[in-house]
C-alpha cells in the first residue's frame, strides 16, 4: 500500500511512529533490540553512546523501494507525466533500495508531531560526483530545505534533565512532550552536527539539537528571483528556541584539516551571531583530545570527561581569541621527539613553519641549513627583537651579528643577524630590502618579535611604517620564484605567524610544516595561589637556607616595584650575605662595572659560578640554560606586566626538570588598545580614533585626505588578533598561565598556605623603600653640568652605561622634560606616570593654542610618508583626547574654589553625557564607565587623566545635605613646569617667524 501510494506520487509517513514505538517498549528500562532496527543499525547508534530508549524511539530499518517514500515526498520532486519517479531519479537513488536506517525526530513548529524531514544513512552509500572517490554518507529528503533533529526522549531521560536544571514536569507537560517543555523552561540546548550526537548527549542529561551540518542553523533570505540578499537568519526551528536568556552550547566536532576548521569557524561565528542577537547566551565547547566527535570522546574517555568539555564551553571572545593560538596547518612531518634534529626541507618549501616546545633545539636544527645556504652565496637574515639574543643566535647560527659588517660588503655577501627595530633605511644597518635577492630569512621567536615589530615602543616606534615596509619587500623577495625561503619557528607558533608573513609578502603558498609534539619529562610545579607572593618568597628563603640554588625568573626590574629583581637582590643579599648572588636584567648585562656585563653570550658558563639568580625578562625568549646539576630549583613571581607566553618562557629557560615555584598575580596590569578582546571592537576603535584626528587637522586648515593615507591591513589585522589574546590573558592572568603549562603536561600542585606572613611582608616593603628612596636621591645627586644636547644623545645611545651614567642620563631627561630642580618626589612622580597626566593638563589649559600645531607636525609627517601604522598615530594625537575633555566640560569644573556637588546641574549632564557614550569614552580617554557610576565617581576618573584629584570636604548645612568636593593636586608644581613648557612654545614660534 505504502509503496504504491509513493509511486503514484503520494507520501504517507507514519505520524504514530513514535506512538507505536512507545507502545512497544511497554516502559521498560533496559531494552532489547526492537524488530524494526536492524542489527548493524542498533549496534552502529549503540557504538555513539547513545541510550537504547533513545534509539528505539528515533531510528527505523528501511529497505526496498519504501525507501524512496522517506525522500521523496516533495511536491518539488521531478516525477512523469503518470507522476511516477523520473527514471534518472530511480537510477541515482537505486542504492537505498538496500538497508538503511532513517531518524527523523519531532517537529516542533507542528505541534511536536514526528517530523517529515529527517536523514537516511545507506549501508552501501553512493559516490559524491563532485568530490572523486568520496562517498555520500547521508541522504535527505529531495529538494526541502534541510531542517534541526530533535529527538524523542524516554521518561528516563526526561527526568535526568529535568534533574540536572531543578526542574519538574507536571501532567500537563508530559501531555505536550519532552521538546515542548525544554522551550517553556527556557533549558539550555547543546547544538551539534549529526543526529547520533544528540542522542548521545540526550543520553547525559542535556537538550541535544543536531544540525545535518555546521552551516544548517542559519539561511540567506532570497528576493522574488531566488537570489541571496545577504541578510543572514536563523533556521525557523532554532529561532522558535531562540528565546530570551536562553544557554545555547555549540559542540561541533574536533577538526583538524585546515580548511575544515576554517569552513567550521566561519559556521561558528554566524550561528554564534544570530542567536546573540536574539538576545540568547552562546557558548561554544573545545577540547584537546583526539576524537574528532562528542559521541566519540564519551566512547573512548568517559561521560567524565564530556560533562568536562561541556562545563568549561567557552565565550565566543575567549574561542575567538583562543584561536588566534592555533596552528591550523596541515604538518608535513609531525615528530615526537626530544630534539627536533636535521631537517630535510624540499627544495621548493618557500615557507618553513617549525613548532616545537622549548628546549627542542630548534636553533640546533637551522646551523646545517644556514651554512648550507653560505656555501652556496645565499644571503641569511636572522630577525630577532632583543639585541642580545640576536648576536646570541647569530653566534650559534655562524652569522656576524650587524655590528660586525655594517661596514663592510660582507653583510650583504654572506647576510647577518640584526634587531627588527633596525631593519630600515635609517638604522645602523642602512638596510634596503630591494638589495637582497632570494634570501633565507629566518624569524625565531616569530611570535615575540613579530609582536615586537608592530607594537614595540623602542626604536622601532620611530620608524614602524618603514620598518613594515622593509618586511614586506624582504618577504617578496624570498618567496618569489627562486631559492629564496623564510623559515619561521615557535613553540607556541599560531596561523598569525604566517598571516603576517604571506600577508606583507601578498602571496599565499602553502607552508611547509613540522609539529614536534613532544612533551618532555613534566615539571611539578607548585603554585602559590595567594593575593601576593609573600608565602612565594618565604618559601624561597627556606629553600635557600637548607642548601638549594634556585633560579629566580621575575617581570619586574626597576628598584620601585618590590617584587622586581634589585628588590629581591637587596632582600636575598642582606638574608644570605655569604651566598654569591647574580643579578640579570637590562641594566646590569650593559653595565660594564656588573658581573652580568654582556653575560648572555656565555650564560651557561657563568651562571656556574653563582649560587642565586634573579633574571628579568631581559632573558627571556631564546636563551637555553642547559647547565645540569647546579640548580635545584626554578622559581617564578609574575605579576602580569608580560603576556602570559612570555611568563612560561621564563619557567623554561632552565631546561633540566627540576621543580618549579610559581606566583602569578590573578589579572594582568598591562593592556593593548581599547582593552577589548573581539578583534572587530579593537580596531573599530583605532579607524574611529583614525578618522576622528583626521577631521581635526582637516579642521586646523591641513589638507589631508584620509583614502591617499596607507594603512597596512594586514599588519593592522595581526596587530589586532594578538592585542586581542593578551588583553584575554590579562583579564584571567593566572588561570591563562596555569592552564597553557597544564595543556604542556606539567603536575600543577597549589599550594594553599594563607598563614599570615606580616613580618616578611614589612620587610620586603621597608627593603623596597630604602632601595627606592636610595635610587631617586643618587639620582638627583647626578652631575649634570658637563652634558650638552648632543653628548646626551651620544649617551643615550651608548649600549653600556655605568649606575652613574644611567643617573646622569635619568636626571638630564627630567631636567629636559621639566624644566624645575630634580628632587626625590618628581622622580617619583615621574615613574608613576605624571608627566602625560601633567603634558594633558598642560594642553587643556594654559597650552591649548599649541595642540593643533603640536599635532600638525606628526600628521606631515604621516602625510609625507603617505602611509600610517594606526595604533601609533592615534596614540601621538592629543586634540581628540583635548576635545573629549572639553566636550565634557573638564576646564570649568577644574576652576579654583569651586565647591561640587553630585546634584550640581551641570555635573549631573556632564555624567548622562559621557554614559550615554561610555564606548566612545573608552576608545578615546581610555576611561572605562558603568551605568551604576555617580556624577563624583565619573568626574574622579576624568580627572585622573590629568593628575587632579577630588577631596571630601564637607556637606552644606541644607535639605539633605550634600557632600561636598573641592578640585585638588594643583598646587603641586605644575604651574612653574607648564611656565617652562609656554616659553618653549613661544621660543619656536620666533625661530618660525
Amino acid at each position: 500500500m505504502l509503496n504504491n501510494q509513493l509511486f503514484e506520487g503520494k507520501s504517507v509517513i507514519n505520524n504514530n511512529r513514535a506512538l507505536q514505538l512507545h507502545e512497544v517498549l511497554g516502559g521498560c528500562e533496559t531494552i532489547s533490540r526492537p524488530l524494526h532496527i536492524e542489527a548493524t543499525h542498533w549496534n552502529e547508534w549503540l557504538a555513539s553512546a547513545v541510550d537504547p530508549g533513545i534509539i528505539a524511539l528515533n531510528v527505523v530499518s528501511v529497505s526496498g523501494r519504501t525507501a524512496y517514500d522517506y525522500l521523496f515526498y516533495s511536491q518539488n520532486v521531478p516525477r512523469r507525466n503518470d507522476g511516477r519517479l523520473r527514471d534518472g531519479l530511480l537510477k541515482k537513488y537505486r542504492h537505498i533500495e538496500g538497508f538503511s536506517w532513517w531518524c527523523n525526530g519531532v517537529d516542533p513548529l507542528n505541534d511536536y508531531n514526528p517530523m517529515d524531514w529527517g536523514c537516511m544513512k545507506p549501508d552501501r552509500p553512493r559516490r559524491d560526483p563532485n568530490k572523486g572517490a568520496k562517498f555520500i554518507k547521508y541522504e535527505h529528503p529531495l529538494r526541502v530545505p534541510t531542517r534541526a533533529f530533535f529527538l524523542a526522549v524516554t521518561d528516563e531521560i526526561w527526568s535526568s534533565i529535568a534533574a540536572r536544571y531543578d526542574k519538574t514536569i507536571s501532567d500537563e507537560d508530559r501531555g505536550m512532550g519532552f521538546w515542548h517543555w525544554v522551550w517553556k523552561y527556557n533549558i539550555p540546548v547543546v547544538v551539534v552536527e549529526g543526529v547520533k550526537k544528540a542522542g548521545a548527549l540526550l543520553t547525559l542529561g542535556y537538550a541535544a539539537i543536531a544540525l545535518p551540518g555546521v552551516n544548517s542553523g542559519y539561511r540567506n533570505l532570497k528576493d522574488e528571483f531566488g537570489i541571496p540578499t545577504g541578510e543572514k537568519h536563523l533556521i525557523p526551528e532554532l529561532q522558535h528556541f531562540a528565546t530570551l536568556g536562553r544557554k545555547f552550547t555549540v559542540c561541533f566536532d574536533h577538526d583538524t584539516k585546515p580548511e575544515t576548521i576554517q569552513r567550521v569557524n566561519i559556521a561558528i561565528a554566524q550561528t554564534t551571531k544570530l542567536l546573540t542577537d536574539s538576545h540568547c547566551q552562546v557558548l561554544i565547547t573545545e577540547w584537546n583530545y583526539p576524537e574528532k566527535g562528542i559521541d566519540d570522546l564519551i566512547i573512548a574517555r568517559g561521560s567524565d570527561v564530556a560533562h568536562e568539555v561541556i562545563s568549561l564551553a567557552l565565550t565566543y571572545e575567549q574561542w575567538q581569541v583562543k584561536s588566534y593560538n592555533r596552528l591550523s596547518y596541515e604538518p608535513a612531518l609531525t615528530l615526537s621527539q626530544r630534539y627536533l634534529g636535521e631537517l630535510a626541507i624540499p627544495d621548493d618549501a618557500k615557507l618553513i613553519l617549525l613548532k616545537s616546545p622549548k628546549g627542542t633545539g630548534k636553533t640546533e636544527s637551522l646551523i646545517a641549513i644556514v651554512a648550507e645556504a653560505i656555501a652556496n652565496g645565499q644571503p641569511v637574515l636572522l630577525l630577532s627583537h632583543r639585541v642580545q639574543l640576536a648576536q646570541a643566535l647569530a653566534d650559534r647560527l655562524g652569522i656576524p651579528y650587524i655590528t660586525e659588517v655594517r661596514n663592510s660588503e660582507i653583510g650583504i655577501l654572506i647576510g647577518f643577524a640584526l634587531c627588527v627595530d633596525s631593519l630600515h633605511p635609517y638604522g645602523q644597518a642602512r638596510f634596503n630590502a630591494e638589495h637582497w635577492k632570494q634570501p633565507l630569512v629566518i624569524i625565531d621567536e616569530s611570535e615575540q618579535v613579530i609582536w615586537h615589530s608592530l607594537s614595540a615602543t623602542t626604536e622601532v616606534k620611530k620608524h614602524r611604517v618603514e620598518v613594515l615596509n622593509q618586511l614586506s619587500h624582504l618577504f617578496k623577495n624570498a618567496i618569489a620564484p627562486g631559492r629564496g625561503r623564510i623559515i619561521v619557528a615557535d613553540a607556541d607558533l599560531s596561523d598569525l605567524s604566517a598571516h603576517m608573513v604571506m600577508g606583507l609578502a601578498e602571496t599565499k603558498v602553502t607552508p611547509w610544516v613540522v609539529v614536534n609534539t613532544w612533551k618532555g619529562q613534566p615539571w611539578n610545579i607548585y603554585n602559590y595561589k595567594q593575593t601576593t607572593p609573600i608565602c612565594w618568597l618565604a618559601a624561597l628563603e627556606a629553600h635557600i637556607k637548607t642548601g638549594g640554588k634556585p633560579f629566580i625568573a621575575v617581570d619586574a626590574q626597576k628598584a620601585k616595584s618590590k617584587w622586581g629583581t634589585k628588590v629581591l637582590e637587596a632582600k636575598l643579599k642582606k638574608k644570605f650575605p655569604n651566598h654569591r648572588i647574580l643579578r640579570i636584567d637590562s641594566e646590569t648585562i650593559v653595565d660594564p662595572e656588573h658581573a652580568a656585563y654582556a653575560c648572555i653570550e656565555r650564560l651557561n658558563q657563568i651562571l656556574m659560578e653563582y649560587d642565586i639568580v634573579l633574571a628579568s625578562p631581559s632573558i627571556g625568549t631564546g636563551v637555553s640554560i642547559d647547565i645540569r646539576g647546579h640548580f635545584t630549583s626554578v622559581w617564578g613571581c609574575f605579576q602580569g606586566v608580560a603576556p602570559e607566553n612570555a611568563t612560561r618562557q621564563a619557567l623554561a629557560r632552565v631546561r633540566e626538570e627540576v621543580e618549579r615555584h610559581l606566583w602569578v598575580a590573578r589579572h594582568g596590569v598591562g593592556k593593548v588598545g581599547n582593552g577589548a578582546t573581539n578583534v572587530k571592537s579593537l580596531l573599530a576603535s583605532e579607524h574611529q580614533c583614525f578618522k576622528a584626528n583626521l577631521r581635526l587637522l582637516q579642521d586646523a586648515s591641513m589638507v589631508i585626505d584620509g583614502d591617499e593615507i596607507n594603512i597596512n591591513r594586514t599588519a593592522l589585522t595581526i596587530f589586532g588578533k594578538m592585542s586581542c589574546r593578551i588583553n584575554a590573558g590579562m583579564i584571567h592572568y593566572r588561570e591563562s598561565v596555569v592552564e597553557a603549562l597544564t595543556d604542556e603536561g606539567h603536575n600543577i600542585i597549589d599550594v594553599y598556605d594563607n598563614k599570615t606572613r606580616i613580618i616578611l611582608e614589612k620587610l620586603i616593603t621597608k627593603q623596597r623603600d630604602d632601595l627606592y628612596n636610595a635610587e631617586c636621591e643618587n639620582v638627583c645627586a647626578a652631575d649634570t653640568s658637563h652634558l650638552t644636547p648632543a653628548k646626551y644623545e651620544a649617551l643615550q645611545q651608548q649600549r653600556s652605561k655605568t649606575t652613574t651614567e644611567r643617573n646622569i642620563e635619568r636626571k638630564y631627561k627630567l631636567e629636559q622634560r621639566y624644566g624645575v630642580e630634580v628632587t626625590p618626589e618628581l622622580v617619583k612622580k615621574d615613574d608613576a606616570g605624571y608627566y602625560p597626566q601633567l603634558r594633558l593638563c598642560y594642553y587643556l589649559t594654559v597650552g591649548r593654542a599649541y595642540v593643533a600645531e603640536r599635532d600638525r607636525s606628526l600628521g606631515e609627517k604621516m602625510l609625507q610618508a603617505k602611509s600610517a601604522w594606526l595604533p601609533d598615530f592615534n596614540g601621538g594625537q592629543k586634540s581628540l583626547v583635548i576635545h573629549a575633555l572639553e566636550k565634557f566640560n573638564i576646564p570649568d569644573f577644574i576652576k579654583s574654589d569651586r565647591s561640587l556637588r553630585g546634584t550640581d546641574e551641570d555635573l549631573v549632564q556632564m555624567a548622562n553625557n559621557a554614559l550615554s557614550v561610555k564606548w566612545q569614552v573608552k576608545t578615546v580617554l581610555d576611561i572605562t564607565l558603568n551605568d551604576s557610576d555617580t556624577p563624583i565617581v565619573i568626574l574622579r576618573r576624568f580627572l585622573k587623566k590629568i593628575g587632579l584629584k577630588l577631596k571630601y570636604k564637607g556637606r552644606d548645612g541644607t535639605g539633605d545635605r550634600q557632600r561636598i568636593y573641592h578640585v585638588v593636586g594643583a598646587d603641586d608644581g605644575r604651574e612653574q613646569i607648564f611656565q617652562h613648557w609656554l616659553a618653549k612654545e613661544k621660543e619656536k614660534e620666533k625661530v618660525a617667524a
